[in-house]
């Protein structure tokens, strides 16, 4: 008997992907965490088939049979242990005698299926820690898996995520940008140190935000911001206009060099918490808190340049230092008045998009407490950034059209014919 030979037979690999869709029936269900043996022989037995069918179309004969299309010689078998989702797999590879056979279903020292290990770096994406990941996979699979298993899962991604941070913007123009920065405890020189992790968000000409990378650096200072403006200009960022961020000196050095025409607004939330700072009492408290937010309300900068001369001029018979420093600072809080779009203007005078993001963040990476190494931690948050823009591609952040110019003329009533 010839063994029949298709190169496109893929059954191997078929084995162990589920159908989509797929339900199991009741009696071949996991019950009590764990796989029946009944379904976990099943398929040992078919992936055991499908290796013997490999092996003799490689060899090009069945076992003690003799053709002229003949490759190789029989050698006996090897076992190989592999976990999957349904528990621990003992198969037995044929082997030749030069052992120039390689089953598709695995590498030559795979141990586990890669279906399984791609959950395993998922769930670390998604913030389940490796104590808790080691847990589910014993109590669905019956087998223990070791932490450096799961860090070697999440290391497959490392390819893809470098390539998404390097990737061109050149596409779309940015003209308005997001920036903020905040810290986490990462182990850098030997030990465990606070480190500035720098985000940056642009929203493009078309309304659509993105995350334009994830950098990381000792500090908040000047040349880190430069390093993370020189990449974005050589990966081809262009058009920017508008620039939302905290005050920070060295942030607003960087930009200068990089987009010297670019309108820098300072966070309005980041200065009112400043600007409470410098205020003990509640009611004085309460007072510039409404004194602020009636600035900022203004129609146009015009006139809100002139509120903020009044609440300067207001509290400096009480509080001299906190009315000269409004005065020397108040402006940059303004510069959202340049934004031609009513919802630009809203949603771009603070920081608290990226803000709220850092949450989300935080949510993830508190199951970490200390990350071993800046690729870990950039590992996690590149992932996570690659997962927003995804979410954010279905949804448009800004209607970026001007609003129409004022007119006097009165909109036209029409008279109710009577019944």
């Amino acid at each position: 008997m010839t063994v029949p030979s298709d190169p496109n037979d893929d059954a191997p690999r078929r084995l162990l992907q589920p159908a989509p869709g797929a339900e199991l029936p009741p009696s071949l269900r996991p019950l009590g965490g764990a796989a029946p043996d009944a379904l976990r022989a099943m398929i040992a037995a078919e992936i055991q088939a499908a290796l013997d069918r490999e092996f003799a179309r490689f060899l090009g004969a069945a076992a003690h049979e003799r053709t002229p299309e003949r490759r190789g010689v029989r050698n006996g078998t090897r076992a190989r242990r592999l976990v999957t989702r349904v528990g621990r797999l003992v198969l037995r590879v044929p082997r030749d005698r030069a052992s120039l056979f390689e089953p598709t279903v695995f590498a030559r020292y795979q141990r586990h299926e890669q279906a399984l290990i791609a959950v395993l770096a998922e769930c670390y994406l998604q913030g389940v820690s490796t104590r808790k990941v080691r847990r589910v996979v014993e109590t669905l699979c019956g087998e223990r898996v070791s932490a450096s298993l799961v860090s070697a899962a999440t290391r497959r991604l490392d390819t893809a995520l470098a390539a998404w941070r390097a990737r061109r913007l050149d596409a779309h123009a940015m003209p308005y940008l997001i920036v903020d920065a905040h810290y986490e405890r990462i182990r850098r020189e030997g030990q465990v140190l606070s480190t500035a992790v720098l985000w940056v968000v642009g929203v493009r000409d078309d309304g659509y935000r993105e995350y334009l990378g994830c950098w990381l650096g000792s500090a908040e200072s000047a040349p880190s911001w430069g390093a993370v403006f020189r990449e974005l200009a050589a990966r081809g960022l262009r058009g920017v206009r508008y620039v939302v961020s905290d005050e920070h000196l060295g942030l607003r050095a960087a930009l200068t060099r990089y987009w010297p025409a670019a309108v820098h607004q300072r966070c309005q939330v980041h200065y009112l918490r400043n600007a409470l700072a410098k205020v003990t009492t509640p009611a004085r408290q309460q007072a510039l808190l409404a004194g602020l937010r009636d600035v900022w309300a203004a129609p146009t900068r015009a006139e809100a340049e002139r509120r903020g001369a009044a609440l300067a001029g207001a509290l400096r018979p009480a509080l001299p230092p906190v009315a000269d420093w409004l005065a020397a600072t108040l402006g940059e809080t303004l510069g959202f008045y340049a934004l031609p779009e009513a919802e630009a203007r809203r949603r771009l005078r603070t920081t608290n998009a990226l803000e709220r993001e850092h949450e989300e963040v935080r949510r993830r990476t508190r199951v970490a407490r200390v990350f071993p190494n800046e690729a870990s931690y950039l590992r996690l948050a590149t992932a996570l950034a690659a997962d927003r823009n995804d979410t954010w591609a279905k949804r448009r952040y800004i209607a970026l059209q001007p609003d129409p110019a004022p007119t006097d003329s009165k909109p036209v009533r029409r008279r109710r014919r009577p019944a």
